[in-house]
């Protein structure tokens, strides 16, 4: 396999979505080694701590909320803390 068709094949084997775009659709993940980005199922308890939020109130308030992850992404916690302020 030569170089530039190895390379062709890595670009294609990424996500053709923008991270941007993710973030407007709802709260993002990280997954695996490379640390590909993913639309995660909710807000892990990490980023509504560091958002000021406990779970019982982001469950009251509608925000959804992924226990399962334990990762806190930043730009989950400012998207958080922008919805929060806007409220």
């Amino acid at each position: 396999m030569s170089l530039r068709t190895y390379l062709d094949w890595r670009r294609q084997r990424r996500s053709h979505v923008h991270v941007d775009e993710l973030l407007a659709m709802g709260p993002i993940e990280l997954v695996g080694r490379r640390a590909d980005v993913a639309l995660a199922k909710g807000y892990s308890p990490l980023e509504l701590e560091r958002a000021g939020v406990t779970v019982e109130k982001a469950r009251e308030l509608g925000i959804p909320v992924d226990p399962a992850r334990t990762t806190g992404v930043g730009a989950n916690v400012l998207r958080l803390r922008r919805q929060l302020a806007s409220r």
